[in-house]
């Protein structure tokens, strides 16, 4: 009877699967149907590639025997195919494990064939395109007739061509080389890093991070950037997810530094490497909970730390060696710019110019690059003006330069937003605060507005405004260009941000009925106004980690121009009265907060922005279902939430985008009656909706008529497992618990 019973609810909940997401889960039968054909041809282009890649070598050494430049394209190509065939090999590898049978050998095992199957078929046309490329005329001759500016042969300083990232910054490979073989000395534990803002401190530990990777000289590798105004969870976080740590967010810093501090503590035997960047002053690594002695010295893992200030790091932080990276010296840097505007530096009226240009960047490769970026679209009067009027004292110079050549009033106010929030852009976040604030008002969706606003962000990385980043959900700007964004912003904007030292006190009436922006970027303030009168505030971020800063009834009635507002990390019995005089609220952001009671957010008719991500909420009352504008709501991390009154998510009818990963996990019926919870059926109301993010404990709560395959973008998770580790490489995604373990599956 058991059996049946289980039989027939596997059963159930296969056909639920083929109804909704039958186009997709067919491609995936496909990887195990198709597999010898797809393992056969991925064999045949790698033999062809390999084929090609040692003739391309050939020429290539040859050509290097007799002081020949290689082409830079050449190079690449063949670094690339030096990856790209390893994984292919590695894949084919894999492969022959997919050989290993299942029901008592009868067939081949579907689900050690579904992934490798899967990527074999993805990787064929990457290597079938690197072969394609081989037969162009480049790779028959391989190298250069003469010498580019810059390249480096054997007729001058070196006996090798350098790829065209590395040339301009040969000076960095010995320091590299020195923190490494620091890092492998048993007698070193703390090594730290110095040189002047923009000098490529944090440049320096990527290389030093991808060298111990691909060495393997430490088990794991953790990294936080600890900035000029620590945040201790983000930094305790961002080391727990490299342990695997899950810390929840309700917990105090100091339960979480306990649990991480005896989590690097539980396996002597691994060797662990931290990595904290960007220190400005000393940083207490037992409240972080990294194990230490008395005297703040790290023991059990080692730490390798940056900071513009040696003593930070001998005195504070006791560093048993500090090594210093010094500016490039004037060849070097030279050679970096030229690299960068390429053939303007040909121009015989522009040669004389460069000299005074490199000088002026003071050998530091932020500015370097960034001028030279500039000045490869610029005309005679702006390279003149390069060659003379750079300060290298104020980098605001810098910053206006390349924020007044920015195109387009959005992607300038994009800058602005970034700024005032530490220099720092968290996707979620900076999307709610440009929306909110009409910057993307004229894209109909919100997928449309991000898809805008990483091409904008883009922008802004190659202006050199922002730093670039492999992940665009979290990208920041260099420190160094902080205070003079800051500055930009007070002038354009009016903008008003806060310190640890300054704040409310400090301004004066004046400037606060003036300013349209004020930021206190996780600064620990004390206490707030009762009532803040500013009569023109368009946007206000109250980003802090004191959960005793309490917010006067009074705080929000005379801001009724108000569109963004973040209050992360605050603790509220009750929201204050005065949030109702928000009329023109778009955005509103209660992150990591301790909540009892949001009744009175119902109040805020015109809200399309809401995230709850991280809080303690417990229930989501029928005065949210008031909120018809809203098109985003996240409950992401909500562990707390039990209750969403029926009717609450029937009501949001213009909803696009539904996040609710490790939250609310008490669906009910359709069928129930009475009903005191809500029913997945209520998303059917919701017809805008292309995003959604949700776990759902059981099979039969599933409606059958519910619309998943109208989603562009989906994290589906049915069963009682909670656990979305691991990569989601995909835009659709359902995660299954079956009895035999878990099932994920992709699809685009």
């Amino acid at each position: 009877m058991a059996e049946a019973v289980a039989t027939s609810a596997a059963e159930s909940l296969v056909s639920k699967i083929v109804e909704y997401l039958i186009a997709p889960i067919g491609r995936q039968f496909g990887y195990v149907l198709c597999y010898k054909c797809y393992v056969k041809d991925l064999e045949d282009e790698v033999e062809k590639l390999e084929s090609a890649r040692e003739r391309v070598q050939s020429s290539v050494e040859e050509a290097k025997n007799n002081g020949k430049p290689i082409h830079t394209d050449v190079q690449n190509w063949l670094n690339s195919v030096e990856k790209e065939a390893d994984e292919a090999k590695g894949l084919l590898k894999d492969g022959k494990c997919a050989k290993n049978a299942c029901f008592r050998e009868w067939i081949p095992n579907p689900m050690v064939r579904h992934p490798i199957g899967r990527k074999v078929k993805k990787m064929t046309p990457v290597i079938q395109q690197l072969h394609d490329e081989s037969t162009k005329p480049i790779y028959q001759k391989v190298y250069h007739e003469d010498t580019p500016i810059g390249i480096v042969t054997a007729t001058t300083s070196a006996t090798r061509p350098v790829d065209k990232k590395e040339d301009a910054l040969d000076s960095r490979a010995p320091i590299t080389e020195d923190v490494i073989k620091a890092m492998a000395d048993d007698n070193i534990r703390v090594i730290g890093v110095y040189g002047p803002g923009g000098v490529g401190k944090s440049k320096l530990l990527v290389d030093v991070e991808r060298r111990v990777k691909q060495e393997k000289l430490f088990d794991v590798i953790a990294v936080a950037n600890v900035s000029r105004n620590p945040d201790l969870k983000r930094i305790q976080g961002e080391i727990a997810y490299a342990l695997g740590l899950k810390l929840t967010n309700d917990e105090p810093a100091r339960g979480r530094a306990d649990r991480l501090c005896k989590r690097l503590e539980s396996d002597p035997k691994k060797k662990i490497l931290i990595i904290l960047d960007n220190l400005w002053k000393k940083l207490e690594l037992k409240e972080v909970g990294i194990p230490c002695g008395d005297d703040n010295k790290v023991r059990g893992c080692k730490l390798l730390l940056t900071s513009r200030y040696r003593d930070v790091l001998r005195t504070d932080m006791s560093t048993d060696r500090e090594i210093r990276l010094n500016e490039l010296e004037h060849g070097e840097a030279r050679r970096l710019f030229e690299r960068t505007v390429e053939d303007r530096v040909n121009d015989p009226d522009l040669k004389p110019l460069v000299d005074g240009v490199v000088q002026n960047c003071g050998g530091l490769p932020l500015l370097i690059l960034s001028v030279a970026k500039r000045l490869k679209q610029g005309d005679m009067a702006e390279w003149r003006n390069a060659s003379t009027n750079i300060k290298l004292s104020d980098a605001k110079s810098i910053v206006e330069l390349n924020y007044n050549d920015l195109e387009d009033d959005r992607i300038r106010s994009l800058f602005l937003v970034s700024a005032i929030d530490s220099g720092k852009i968290i996707m979620r976040c900076s999307l709610g605060y440009c929306i909110g604030l009409g910057l993307y008002k004229k894209f109909k969706t919100i997928e449309d507005a991000r898809d805008m606003l990483i091409m904008d962000l883009h922008s802004l990385q190659d202006s050199s405004l922002l730093l670039d980043s492999d992940d665009m959900e979290e990208i920041h700007m260099h420190d160094i260009f902080v205070d003079a964004a800051n500055s930009i912003a007070s002038t354009q904007w009016k903008a008003l941000v806060g310190r640890e030292d300054f704040g409310f006190k400090e301004w004066s009436k004046d400037e606060l009925r003036k300013c349209t922006t004020i930021s206190f970027p996780w600064v620990n303030i004390d206490e707030l106004p009762e009532k803040l009168d500013c009569p023109n505030l368009r946007m206000l971020l109250l980003c802090e980690s004191n959960p005793s800063l309490k917010i006067p009834e009074s705080f929000f009635e005379s801001m009724e121009k108000l569109q963004v507002l973040d209050m992360t990390g605050l603790s509220f019995t009750s929201l204050p009265s005065s949030i109702e005089f928000l009329k023109n609220l778009k955005s509103l952001y209660l992150d990591y907060c301790h909540l009892e009671d949001v009744t009175i957010l119902g109040k805020l008719k015109g809200l399309q922005f809401l995230s709850f991500h991280g809080s303690t909420i417990n229930r989501l009352p029928k005065e949210i279902g008031g909120l018809i504008e809203l098109r985003f709501l996240d409950l992401t991390g909500c562990t707390w939430l039990k209750i969403i009154e029926p009717g609450v998510l029937a009501s949001l009818v213009n909803l696009e985008e539904l996040y609710m990963e490790d939250s609310f996990d008490h669906w009910e019926a359709e069928d129930k009656a009475p009903q005191n919870n809500a029913s997945l059926a209520e998303l059917k109301k919701m017809k805008k909706l292309s995003t959604l993010y949700i776990s759902i404990p059981h099979s039969a709560y599933i409606p059958r008529d519910l619309p998943f395959e109208k989603l562009n973008k989906h994290k589906i998770q049915i069963g009682d497992v909670w656990d979305w580790s691991g990569e989601y490489k995909e835009s659709k995604n359902l995660k299954l618990k079956l009895d035999t373990g878990n099932l994920l599956l992709e699809a685009i």
